[in-house]
């Protein structure tokens, strides 16, 4: 990865938006999305190069995602509880530059403990950005626009998969794992100077305990109790639970597992992250299709269609054409779903929303670290064709969960 700023998106990533939210704003959302998600994603390839170097296991290793994920569950509801009041622009921003440091510590880390508690720095700084994000184009786009806007949003996770992952990949051959980190790290903080630029918002409703300025425990539990139990928030937290957990304990160890079968280097574990970026990018440049079809309906088919598909794709690995193909539909499917689960989050948020969308990120990387931790054991136990049906079934369980948020959410509304 070189330390230049990704790929300006396309002009036409950004056309046909609404009006208060211009084009170069929805370019500087994608860019910071896919900053951050570069720094969060970019380890799964190099966890062997990681373990070699503080003499370990990969599976060991993969502990520094762990250690992310439990930060960012940790610190993104926080955010949302006591910094409702800051403007996002610049919590956006300044969770940006801390990223920008625990990148570094993390990169010139001489124990894994050290590089642990510099991992769980960058979960607490994404905790911070995120969300944030997802609630500031809740704050300026209208509902019914918003599955497109959030989609192109969206794409800077197509960005970090098609170019950031593969390029650290790549990267870690001739820097070493160490350099690509330093690479991420300083991007980012070029991207956090355009997000202090982004448009103010419109003044948040202060109505409801949910926007309350109190700090004590009882407010706080009022605010918590007042965001999950909006009609159907809990059960679109549960999906989204499920969907990171089956999502995650795939992507972990996929990179892993082709080195192993093929003996390559790191370069190709984060290559076939390509064909999964592909995929994405189609998702999330179409996200008006969700508009059109229905938020709840385009999340339980794309939630079903992804158990198929991870079910297939454990079992082509070692048939490149089929294993890229599942890739492919992998993030057609997975763009979908998460661009879906943040719009329908956006909205029955309410005056809930920037909390709601703290927790949405929480219950993310929640999943993530349970993902990889116990889909882990099961990669140690059994292999990788586990770990694939594994995670259909924990995607099956997401279906469920999203048809439970639809007929609550109707109700509620």
């Amino acid at each position: 990865m070189s330390s230049s700023c990704p790929p300006s998106p396309s002009p036409a990533l950004a056309a046909d938006v609404p009006a208060g939210l211009p084009g170069w704003a929805v370019a500087a959302l994608i860019a910071a999305v896919a900053g951050i998600g570069t720094e969060a994603f970019a380890v799964a390839p190099l966890l062997i190069d990681i373990a070699r170097d503080f003499d370990m296991a990969a599976t060991d290793a993969a502990f520094a995602i762990s250690a992310y994920g439990l930060a960012v569950a940790v610190s993104a509801p926080l955010f949302g509880l006591f910094a409702g009041h800051l403007p996002r622009r610049r919590l956006i921003a300044a969770g940006m530059v801390i990223a920008t440091i625990a990148g570094i510590v993390a990169a010139t880390a001489q124990s894994f403990g050290m590089l642990l508690a510099a991992r769980m720095l960058s979960g607490l700084a994404c905790g911070a950005v995120l969300p944030t994000i997802y609630a500031y184009v809740g704050d300026m786009v209208p509902f019914a626009a918003r599955g497109r806007v959030m989609g192109r949003v969206m794409f800077g996770w197509a960005i970090t998969m098609v170019t950031g992952v593969p390029l650290a990949g790549i990267a870690a051959e001739h820097l070493g794992w160490r350099g690509t980190l330093t690479a991420a790290a300083l991007i980012i903080l070029v991207l956090a100077v355009a997000v202090l630029r982004l448009p103010q918002p419109p003044a948040r409703d202060a109505a409801g305990p949910a926007a309350g300025s109190g700090h004590d425990a009882a407010s706080f539990l009022a605010r918590l109790r007042h965001a999950v139990t909006r009609p159907g928030v809990a059960a679109l937290l549960a999906t989204n639970l499920a969907n990171m957990v089956s999502f995650y304990g795939i992507y972990a160890y996929v990179g892993t597992a082709l080195r192993n079968l093929e003996g390559s280097g790191a370069a190709a574990a984060g290559a076939i992250v390509l064909w999964y970026g592909v995929g994405l990018a189609g998702s999330t440049l179409n996200a008006r299709l969700v508009d059109r079809v229905g938020k709840d309906r385009a999340l339980t088919v794309a939630l079903a269609f992804l158990a198929v598909d991870m079910g297939a794709m454990s079992q082509s690995l070692g048939r490149p054409v089929a294993f890229e193909a599942t890739l492919i539909l992998w993030g057609l499917a997975q763009g979908t779903v998460v661009t879906a689960l943040n719009t329908l989050a956006t909205e029955r948020a309410g005056t809930a929303r920037g909390l709601v969308m703290a927790l949405m990120s929480a219950v993310t990387y929640l999943g993530i670290s349970t993902g990889t931790a116990v889909l882990g054991l099961v990669m140690a136990a059994h292999g990788f064709v586990a770990v694939g049906l594994t995670a259909a079934t924990i995607s099956l369980a997401g279906v469920a969960a999203a048809r439970i948020s639809a007929r609550r959410g109707r109700i509620g509304g």
